[in-house]
């Protein structure tokens, strides 16, 4: 591998005999390096890989360029001991966003600003194996810098993790959908007047089909089929089918989305699966 540009001592952006370009991180792998030198592969700790024509090497190379190594290998740490937890392997350019964000926050301890995230309490709700992570992220940054934030700043951590999980256009589009799904929680709050158990299988199962019935709506993936078997649906579950038409009307009036007769089959089926424990 022949070095195309060294960041600084550690990191340096490197290209193989394929022409495929990697971005390498290890103690002195670019110490008195230069573009065209060949690497020492026995110091690399860590590779990122990108296609020909990937455009987030872009965002790499803006990374390692504007932020401490220091907070990329602590954002690196996180994302290890996240990836363990949830039992799942995050997108990588969750490291670049990620970096970006704990490097903000430490530049905002120092000015004593402290943000709380609006959307706190859907995240807490929506996300809550994220948000656990999340606040032992945060023990993590204290005894890496020792600065203690506030638990409100895991909120806008975990919707890191969210976002590194699910095919995204990146995080507006994410707390976007998270506010989405919360305001029809609140929908069925309301209309059914009861808590739903968060800690059951079904409400799981449940936020992943409305975290995708919405990502479908923002997309206007909108299929409208004649299913005989609504109209079978709306007779047997007619109190959640009732719910299912408040949530249709709302999305309707406030963003204008045309909700499918299959969505509504789909979508009053799991209203019934999450709350039928709940009100048995």
């Amino acid at each position: 591998m022949i070095i195309k540009k060294v960041f600084n001592n550690n990191v340096v952006l490197v290209v193989d005999s394929q022409g495929i370009e990697s971005i390498l991180m290890g103690k002195g792998i670019g110490f008195q390096k230069f573009p065209k030198d060949a690497i020492d592969e026995s110091l690399i700790e860590k590779r990122f890989d990108f296609n020909s024509g990937d455009g987030n090497i872009g965002k790499f190379s803006e990374l390692f360029s504007h932020i401490p190594e220091e907070d990329i290998r602590l954002a690196d740490e996180i994302i290890q001991f996240a990836e363990s937890e949830l039992q799942q392997k995050l997108n990588q350019n969750v490291l670049a966003t990620l970096s970006d964000h704990i490097s903000y926050m430490l530049q905002r301890a120092k000015d004593d600003a402290f943000l709380k995230s609006p959307l706190q309490w859907e995240i807490q709700q929506l996300y809550p194996k994220e948000y656990q992570v999340s606040l032992q992220a945060l023990k993590i940054i204290q005894e890496k810098t020792g600065i203690s934030f506030l638990k409100s700043e895991a909120a806008s951590i975990a919707l890191h993790f969210v976002n590194a999980q699910v095919e995204s256009d990146g995080m507006e589009e994410t707390v976007l959908c998270t506010d989405i799904i919360g305001k029809i929680l609140d929908i069925m709050f309301y209309h059914y007047q009861i808590e739903i158990e968060k800690d059951s299988f079904n409400y799981t199962r449940f936020i992943t089909h409305l975290r995708y019935f919405v990502k479908r709506q923002m997309a206007g993936n909108v299929m409208e089929t004649d299913n005989v078997l609504l109209d079978t649906v709306k007779v047997k579950y007619d109190n959640d089918y009732a719910c299912a038409l408040r949530i249709k009307d709302f999305l309707k009036e406030k963003y204008r989305w045309i909700v499918s007769s299959d969505e509504m089959l789909y979508l009053t089926l799991h209203i019934h699966r999450v709350t039928s424990r709940t009100l048995s």
